[in-house]
C-alpha cells in the first residue's frame, strides 16, 4: 500500500486540511512522484490519446449531410489541420469554459436552414463532444461536494462552477431544442425540424450519451413542443415509433428502472444521465449521517457504501474517452451561440401562437425545462 502511495498518488488542488504530513514524508513522496513522472504522463497520454477533436473532418468516418450546399461550404472553411488532446482534469476544464453560451447570433430562418443542412449524426455527435467535455472537468469529489457543502461553502468551493456549467447546459440544450422548433411559424417546416431532433435523440442513445438524450428529450416532451399535434402529425410515423421508446427508457416508473438497467449494462465510452445520479447523491447525503453511535464518533460506512455504488461507475466512465469525435464548428455554433427566448412562459407562447390550441387542455399543466435544483 505504501507503495502505491508513493508512486501513484499526486498531490491535488484541496487545501485547508485539519492536519498536513510530515515534512520527510512529503519529501519523500515527492521525490517518489518526481521519478515516476515521465511514467505516469505516458500512461495518461496513452489513455486519453483517442480523444481527438478535430477541425479536420474525414470522409470515412463523418457522413455528410446529402444535399447540403451550405453545410458543405461552411465545412470547407473550418476545415484545417489542429488537433486537440485533453490529458488532465484541468485541460477539460480549461475547453468546457469555452463552451459557455454566448447568445451571439439571431436564432431565425437562416440558422433554421443552417440546422436542416447539417447531418443529424453530426448534431448528435458534438452535442456528445461538448458534454463529454463538461463530463470529463468534474472531479468526483465535487460531485459530493455539490450535494453536501452548506450553501456559504458552495460559493466559497471554486471547483463547483464545473458541475454548475454542466447543470447550465443540461437546461440550455432543452430549451435550444424548442426554441429551434418553434421558429417557423407553419407546421409543414416545423415537422422536419422535429423529425430531425428525433434522429439526433436516437444518436444520441447509440452513442450511449444518456444526459444529451435526456435534454433533447426534455425539449421535445416539453408543453411548448409536445402540444404541437399538428406538426406531430407530420412526423414520419417510423420516427415518432422508434423515439418513443427512448420515451420509456428514460421515463421515471419504477425509479427510472429502465435507464439504469441500460446503465449498467452500456459499454464504454458512455456519458450518465447526471440528474438521476446527483438526485441518489442527495439521497444518500440527507438520508444517512455520517457519524453515528451514542457519542457520534463512529463512522456510518453504509451511507459511503451508497456513495460509492454511485460514484464508482461515473469514475469509470470518465476514463474511458470518445474516440474520433471531431469538432464540428457549425453545429457548436448553432448549439451555443445562438440568441434565443429562454423564459418558458414565452416560449409556451409562442408555442400557442403558431398553432392555437381550441380546447385549452395543456395551459394548465405546463412542463418547465429545469433541471434539479443546485
Amino acid at each position: 500500500m505504501r507503495a502505491h502511495l508513493e508512486n501513484n498518488v499526486m498531490e491535488d488542488d484541496d487545501t485547508g486540511w485539519a492536519k498536513a504530513d510530515e515534512v520527510d514524508e512529503v519529501a519523500s513522496i515527492k521525490s517518489a512522484s518526481t521519478r515516476d513522472t515521465g511514467k505516469r504522463n505516458a500512461d495518461v497520454n496513452a489513455a486519453v490519446a483517442s480523444l481527438k477533436l478535430s477541425e479536420n473532418s474525414s470522409n470515412e468516418t463523418r457522413r455528410p449531410s446529402e444535399g447540403s450546399e451550405i453545410s458543405r461550404m461552411e465545412r470547407d472553411t473550418i476545415s484545417g489541420p489542429t488537433h486537440f488532446q485533453f490529458h488532465s482534469f484541468e485541460d477539460y476544464e480549461r475547453e468546457a469554459a469555452t463552451m459557455v453560451p454566448q447568445s451571439t447570433l439571431p436564432l431565425n430562418k437562416f440558422r433554421y436552414h443552417i440546422f436542416m443542412d447539417i447531418d443529424a449524426d453530426d448534431i448528435a455527435d458534438e452535442i456528445t463532444r461538448i458534454d463529454w467535455v463538461m463530463f470529463s472537468s468534474i472531479r468526483i469529489r465535487d460531485l459530493v461536494r455539490h450535494v453536501s457543502l452548506p450553501l456559504g461553502e458552495k460559493e466559497k468551493c471554486k471547483s463547483l462552477k464545473n458541475v454548475n456549467r454542466m447543470i447550465s447546459h443540461f437546461n440550455h440544450v432543452a430549451k435550444w431544442v424548442a426554441n429551434m422548433v418553434l421558429i417557423r411559424d407553419k407546421a409543414k417546416h416545423r415537422a422536419p425540424c422535429l423529425e430531425k431532433f428525433m434522429l439526433v435523440a436516437l444518436r444520441l442513445r447509440q452513442l450511449n450519451n444518456y444526459n444529451g438524450l435526456a435534454a433533447v428529450l426534455a425539449g421535445i416532451n416539453g408543453t411548448a413542443v409536445h402540444r404541437l399535434g399538428q406538426t406531430r402529425s407530420m412526423v414520419n410515423a417510423d420516427v415518432q415509433k422508434r423515439f418513443a421508446r427512448l420515451g420509456l427508457l428514460m421515463g421515471t416508473q419504477k425509479s427510472h428502472f429502465a435507464y439504469r438497467l441500460a446503465w449498467e449494462n452500456s459499454p464504454l465510452p458512455r456519458i450518465p444521465f447526471m440528474p438521476l445520479h446527483r438526485r441518489d447523491l442527495v439521497s444518500a447525503e440527507e438520508g444517512s449521517l455520517t457519524f453515528v453511535g451514542p457519542k457520534g464518533d463512529r463512522i456510518n460506512w453504509k451511507k459511503f457504501e451508497i456513495l460509492g455504488e454511485v460514484l464508482l461507475p461515473i469514475m469509470k466512465s470518465q476514463g474511458t474517452p470518445y474516440p474520433n469525435l471531431q469538432r464540428n464548428e457549425v453545429s457548436r455554433e448553432l448549439i451555443l451561440d445562438c440568441r434565443m427566448e429562454t423564459d418558458d412562459e414565452n416560449i409556451y407562447q409562442r408555442s400557442v401562437q403558431v398553432e392555437s390550441s381550441s380546447a385549452g387542455q395543456f395551459d394548465t399543466s405546463k412542463k418547465k425545462f429545469g433541471w434539479l435544483a443546485k
